[in-house]
């Protein structure tokens, strides 16, 4: 059982490494500070767990439901989550690097100061997600939602966002994050709207 590892994980001090779990759900589990090398974990639903301060190596999620669930400054490095719910999850302070998120719903989750670097999402839905103060370095994003997302003190310059849905997005009064960003024509119609600008064609 996935308890059981925990406990052994605690008790020893050691990290839970290869290890799959299918189908698993955990209710209210403290997975605060652990551990996690080249773990998998299919169709696996998390029910108000904690993984504040984890860290994962070489994981994956897949089809796996994190929803509301607490991973407060924790560490993803070659990760892959596809499929999966992380719906109104807490990643403040994160840091995701070489890891990639696919066609995966992330609405209402909240990523303040988080760094992402060398990190790929694609068809993402980002809609209404805290996204401010993010630092993102070689991080493209791909054919994801970005539907009032708040950008706040996130730069995006050098991001193609061309093929994503931007609308309503929040920003701050300077519009500063987006400088250097690459949008669509549309795009550009939808941005303009945020600066009182009217577009006649």
């Amino acid at each position: 059982m996935f308890e059981n590892e925990i406990a052994e994980a605690r008790s020893e001090d050691s990290e839970i490494r290869d290890r799959t779990f299918e189908g698993l759900t955990v209710t209210e589990a403290d997975c605060s500070g652990l551990d996690f090398q080249s773990v998998t974990f299919d169709g696996c639903r998390f029910v108000e767990c904690g993984f504040s301060k984890a860290s994962f190596y070489d994981c994956r999620f897949v089809h796996c439901d994190l929803s509301n669930c607490r991973l407060t400054d924790s560490y993803w490095k070659g990760c892959t989550v596809e499929g999966s719910k992380l719906y109104g999850a807490e990643l403040t302070g994160s840091i995701l690097k070489q890891t990639e998120l696919r066609t995966s719903i992330l609405a209402y989750a909240l990523f303040s100061e988080c760094s992402f670097e060398d990190t790929k999402l694609t068809e993402c839905d980002l809609s209404n997600a805290l996204f401010s103060r993010v630092k993102l370095k070689r991080t493209t994003f791909g054919r994801c939602r970005f539907v009032r997302t708040e950008l706040f003190g996130t730069p995006l310059k050098g991001l193609d966002l061309s093929d994503c849905e931007l609308s309503g997005i929040l920003v701050s009064d300077t519009f500063s994050e987006l400088r250097g960003v690459s949008v669509s024509y549309d795009q550009a119609a939808e941005l303009a709207g945020l600066l009182g600008i009217k577009i006649k064609i």
